[in-house]
């Protein structure tokens, strides 16, 4: 599968040098920087085809199951919670640029999706049953529109592959039933992630912090769920961005780039008020050559 990862830049390339599909009536809400978020999943190809490509907004990267030595179709889900609820009136399974021309039948077909308005753990309201289609996008405008906080959404078969089934992304149109995104209070804390502990202080819109591996150093802004900031390490030398979504329950998750491609996923949970970090903003921000209260104008 080694070749899985020059095939996914060789199509990045192709992205970046303007390619751009069709567009269709509306706002995707599916998305991180509208503050969807992935709360769990069954599994992923590591980091270079993570869950959170499914709702980052672009076709590439895309997502991939889990490595696998038995052959056999696995089923995959995902829980997904909204920024706010809505009232769904589309849904898509978007499978243009995945690995299909070099793995036969690795794309999703048959995708259901699922609507809670209660809790991530349901009960579920059936709303659609998507057949996927190879190199191309499949799209359903509900009879009737759904009410939904949070999404199950269930791969139940691919076209073939043996051992994999990849999706581009997941999209979904509607409009807020509510007029501000939920929930409201200062997202800030200390939280325990894949990349060790990380701080983050919020004022207003502004928010900036520090994480201990490395030192490193981040600013950026949030709207209380949706951090979009900077990251920096070992002197300023190395710096990248990353776009996290912080759940109602306080699970931190998005993904992190660096020269402008992505890395991987970053998550965590925030940790109770008493808990400590081996780090400051002001001195991690000396450390990489910033002073704090120089946050980037967005």
């Amino acid at each position: 599968m080694a070749l899985r990862l020059k095939i996914r830049f060789m199509l990045l390339s192709a992205v970046l040098l303007g390619w751009c599909g069709p567009g269709i009536a509306g706002e995707d809400i599916l998305t991180l920087k509208k503050g969807a978020m992935i709360l769990s999943h069954t599994g992923q190809y590591g980091d270079e085809f993570p869950a959170n490509a499914l709702i980052d907004g672009q076709v590439i990267p895309f997502w991939s199951s889990a490595r696998r030595n038995v052959p056999g179709f696995r089923p995959d889900s995902f829980i997904i919670e909204l920024a706010r609820p809505y009232r769904i009136r589309r849904l898509v399974v978007e499978n243009r640029e995945n690995d299909e021309m070099y793995y036969p039948g690795i794309s999703a077909r048959k995708v259901r999706f699922s609507v809670s308005t209660v809790s991530s753990t349901g009960p579920w309201k059936p709303a659609a049953v998507i057949e996927g289609k190879k190199y191309d996008r499949s799209e359903v405008e509900l009879a009737e529109p759904v009410e939904a906080r949070w999404l199950k959404v269930e791969v139940l078969s691919n076209h073939g592959h043996p051992l994999y089934t990849e999706i581009s992304e997941l999209e979904a149109y509607g409009e807020p039933l509510t007029d501000e995104p939920l929930p409201k209070g200062n997202p800030g804390g200390i939280y325990r992630t894949n990349y060790g502990l990380l701080m983050l202080k919020a004022e207003g819109e502004k928010v900036e912090g520090c994480y201990e591996l490395d030192k490193g150093y981040v600013r950026g802004v949030t709207n209380g769920r949706v951090f979009e900031i900077e990251w920096f390490e070992h002197r300023g030398e190395e710096r990248g961005t990353a776009l996290l979504v912080l759940s109602s329950s306080g699970f931190l998750n998005g993904l992190w780039y660096e020269d402008g491609k992505m890395m991987g996923p970053w998550f965590g949970n925030r940790l109770p008020d008493r808990e400590s970090i081996d780090c400051d903003p002001v001195t991690a921000a000396a450390g990489v050559g910033l002073s704090t209260g120089t946050l980037a104008d967005r």
